[in-house]
């Protein structure tokens, strides 16, 4: 009957958790933990919810408790390790990330069944290897993720690493792959459009960037890109127009000024003011032409 009972408020609290009913899995919780202070999934997930909330420090206090009271489940040192990785404590989470994946591996023994590797393990440790500067090593635990797993989250963090390394034509390749099995994946097209154009292919750039406008016309990183490359190609109106798209739109959303592109005509900037209506200001600055909400 207790065994029944507990189960039963672990499917509560989880229930609740997955809803974002946070507030009522809280007070399930806290229900829990005042008749027993050993509710190993009760802990888990209030840390799960105080990290969500910012309280870091806390929910790391809290994985550690669930991992005091089971230390062979490797989900509570997965959590430990992520809480100490938003600390800025990425030495000791890589530590504990090698210590889940040999609980894991000693599992995975037990049960008769070859050692394997973790896509979130190898993820993670190649998030903290970044931080550390060991681009070797963060390259390694993404490549080894997505054997495990394709993720696009590791494809574009492993590309940024090649980026980094300044081996973009790797890096290409790596986008190019993601591409295959997440072709709308806006922020991939445009990272592959922008790194185009870096390597001086503007043809293949202005088709990426396309690709991702398609998808999502109001995203201000590829239309600055693709405004760039049609500017060069002296196509002005083309330029103008998305500009704009985007001018109304940061209007709107009451955002800061921003520069809106290089090598712009004066006329242009005349043009920009023109057509966004009395809300906007277009100034010619040097080579730049910056776009500033009126003070009324």
């Amino acid at each position: 009957a207790n065994k029944m009972a507990h189960e039963n408020q672990n499917w509560y609290i989880h229930s609740t958790y997955i809803r974002n009913e946070h507030e009522a899995c809280l007070a399930i919780i806290d229900k829990c933990l005042a008749t027993s202070a050993f509710c190993e999934y009760a802990i888990y997930v209030k840390g799960l919810i105080y990290r969500e909330r910012g309280r870091i420090e806390e929910s790391l206090t809290l994985f550690q408790s669930a991992t005091c009271l089971n230390p062979n489940n490797p989900a509570n040192l997965k959590q430990v390790g992520h809480s100490l990785y938003l600390l800025g404590k990425h030495r000791q989470a890589i530590e504990v990330y090698d210590e889940a994946k040999k609980i894991r591996d000693e599992t995975m023994k037990v049960k008769g069944l070859p050692p394997n590797d973790d896509w979130e393990l190898l993820h993670n440790k190649g998030l903290c290897y970044i931080h550390l500067s060991q681009l070797e090593a963060a390259a390694e635990c993404f490549t080894r993720a997505n054997q495990q797993q394709k993720h696009d989250v590791t494809y574009i963090q492993l590309g940024k690493v090649f980026e980094q390394q300044g081996e973009y034509t790797k890096a290409i390749s790596v986008y190019q792959e993601a591409l295959v099995f997440s072709s709308e994946n806006t922020e991939i097209l445009t990272t592959l459009g922008l790194l185009m154009l870096r390597v001086g292919d503007s043809s293949k750039a202005l088709s990426f960037l396309d690709k991702s406008l398609k998808i999502n016309p109001m995203d201000s990183t590829t239309i600055l890109g693709w405004g760039s490359i049609t500017q060069d190609n002296q196509n002005l109106d083309s330029s103008l127009m998305k500009y704009r798209v985007m001018a109304v739109r940061y209007a709107s959303d009451n955002i800061p000024p921003f520069v809106v592109g290089s090598d712009v005509s004066a006329s242009v900037g005349t043009q920009l003011r023109a057509n966004c209506g009395t809300m906007w200001e277009c100034v010619s600055f040097g080579s730049k032409i910056w776009c500033r909400q009126f003070v009324v």
